[in-house]
């Protein structure tokens, strides 16, 4: 009965491993694979224990499972570690399993077996099963010891872990129940009942708890999960190429997506005879020059695909750097998501088209408000004429010629809007009275005064219109130019008596042409002056009435300024 007990268990394993490595092998840690593979060894061995015929051969048994044993406990405490997020040295754990494993093989596996670990032992036979009645030495103790520190550390690790927020407190209960059942399993099996080894049994319980447990585990792997979902996408190709660009192979999307992908052969460095395949080479190169990632979208047979690439690992255990071997090629078909996108961006050119041209109305009509408001002033004011009009057109000549090298360091923003607000700069005197507007002769200082006062009037104004305009760089400009074109750089101008650069630029530019026209114009209280008398005075007038930065400009433009009053 016992003999069936024995084979039940080792297909039992076999089965089961079989299924971990069908279902889970190239996912999980090596410590887990190492683990399953022991496992159906260790109940063979018992197996064939229980059938041993022969002291000599009995030992021979015994010491391979004192060994295997040893294997299962250390690759256990291992993927503890792995499972708590613990890392190890992989060099210093490689050489205390080798010096440890050799100990135990010395000891278990030696002619002299008995005499170091066993004072002396019997063969017995009960039914067909075989097993040894045994006398242990206190080297034997040493073995003992080994395992129980790594079970004492197992368990202390586990119960720890349960206190960090990044592991998970269901998976280390169930990874604690079981080793429990291995370490009270043991406990059993050398207490009570020596002659029928419960080990088997307990092992085989392990794999199916560990099976349970890796179902449960993978769930919490994010990167499994991810490198699964691409590997059953029906829309996500991936090839595979190393750091020579050589293919290693490819899933079969991808060879759906690219036939071309089927010509190839594993190992074949990647040549450039295909646009596809010159593609793939290209993106590979800018990914070792880019922190190894790089993506396109690339057009093929009417449809689009986005092609990415990313570096290549391999395991942990197999690479403590973890550096690069490769490249990962990701095929996405984008081709609905570039249709939505070329509708998209259609739509939004429709849109921008549609908005574009009723700002440009808005504006149109923004500007005729301010022309006819400047049309309202010029009617009322004898002496102003078409002196509107020609200070704009001063102030474009300026701007213009500013624009060429842009020393003042503005915008073209600054420029348009400037020529825009100029002929507003005397809106205010839409809200002087008439007797004092249209006045023939010259102001007595009372009016002057109220003359003045247009320079504030006409800010409160522009302010009032364009209060809640959008744009208010311009609205900002249109008021500077209103409320500061008389003051003076020296600081004896009006209405606040600004001095130097706390003048607005944009004002500082508006009183040159102001001064220039109201100096070669003719108004009813004088001659209009020549245009050499007038540059003069305007010369005189720089650091003083004028900003001296601008007389670089009005140089320059001195010439288009008399053309344009010639015409």
């Amino acid at each position: 009965m016992l003999l069936y007990y024995y084979i039940l268990l080792f297909v039992s394993s076999i089965l089961l491993t079989t299924f971990f490595f069908v279902k889970w092998g190239r996912n999980v840690s090596i410590y887990l694979a190492l683990l399953f593979l022991l496992i159906p060894l260790i109940n063979l061995c018992y197996l064939k224990f229980a059938l041993s015929t022969s002291t000599s051969e009995a030992l021979l048994l015994n010491g391979l499972l004192y060994f295997l044993n040893f294997g299962v406990q250390f690759f256990s405490f291992l993927y503890v570690f792995t499972f708590c997020k613990i890392k190890l040295n992989r060099y210093i754990t490689s050489i205390c399993f080798l010096i440890l494993s050799t100990g135990i093989v010395i000891m278990a596996l030696s002619p002299w077996t008995v005499g170091i670990l066993y004072k002396q032992v019997f063969l017995r036979n009960t039914n067909g099963i075989a097993y040894l009645r045994k006398q242990y030495t206190s080297v034997h103790t040493i073995y003992y010891c080994i395992l129980v520190i790594f079970i004492i550390i197992d368990f202390l690790i586990m119960l720890l872990s349960m206190r960090k927020k990044h592991i998970s407190r269901r998976n280390a209960t169930v990874m604690l129940l079981s080793y429990s059942i291995i370490s009270i399993a043991f406990i059993i099996g050398r207490a009570i009942a020596p002659e029928f080894d419960v080990m088997p049994c307990s092992y085989t319980i392990l794999q199916i708890m560990l099976l349970i447990m890796i179902r449960r585990l993978a769930i919490y792997d994010i990167d499994l999960m991810v490198s699964i979902a691409i590997q059953q996408s029906e829309t996500i190709g991936v090839a595979s190429f190393d750091n020579e660009h050589r293919y290693l192979g490819c899933n079969s999307i991808t060879e759906h997506f690219f036939p071309e992908f089927k010509e190839l052969y594993v190992d074949s460095k990647l040549d450039n005879s295909t646009e596809l395949f010159a593609t793939v080479n290209h993106l590979m190169e800018t990914a070792e020059s880019h922190k190894g990632i790089a993506e396109t979208t690339f057009k093929y047979q009417k449809q689009s695909f986005k092609i990415s690439v990313s570096n290549l690992y391999i395991s942990r255990f197999f690479s403590k750097r973890h550096k690069p071997v490769g490249h990962q090629i990701k095929i996405e078909d984008n081709t609905r998501e570039q249709l939505n996108l070329r509708l998209l961006n259609n739509y939004n050119e429709t849109l921008s088209k549609e908005v574009n041209e009723k700002t440009e109305k808005i504006e149109r009509l923004m500007e005729q408000f301010v022309y006819g408001m400047a049309e309202m002033v010029q009617n009322r004011d004898n002496n102003t004429g078409s002196h509107i009009r020609r200070t704009s057109q001063i102030v474009k000549i300026l701007t213009d010629d500013m624009r060429i090298e842009n020393r003042l360091g503005r915008p073209e923003s600054f420029y348009i809007s400037l020529v825009k607000a100029a002929p507003m700069h005397d809106l205010g005197k839409i809200a002087v009275d008439d007797q004092i507007l249209r006045k023939p002769g010259k102001f007595t200082p009372e009016e002057y005064e109220i003359m003045k006062s247009h320079a504030q009037k006409g800010a409160q104004i522009v302010r009032n219109i364009f209060g809640d305009y959008d744009d208010t760089e311009f609205s900002q400009i249109c008021e500077n130019v209103a409320h500061y074109h008389h003051e003076r750089f020296d600081g004896s101008g009006y209405p606040e008596g600004l001095k130097g650069s706390k003048i607005p630029l944009e004002a500082r530019i508006m009183a040159i042409a102001d001064v220039y026209d109201a100096l070669v114009s003719e108004r009813c209280y004088k001659k209009a002056m020549p245009p050499e008398e007038a540059f003069q005075i305007i010369q005189d007038g720089m650091g003083i009435h004028f900003d001296p930065m601008l007389n670089y400009y009005f140089l320059r433009c001195r010439e288009k300024i008399e053309e344009y009053y010639k015409s």
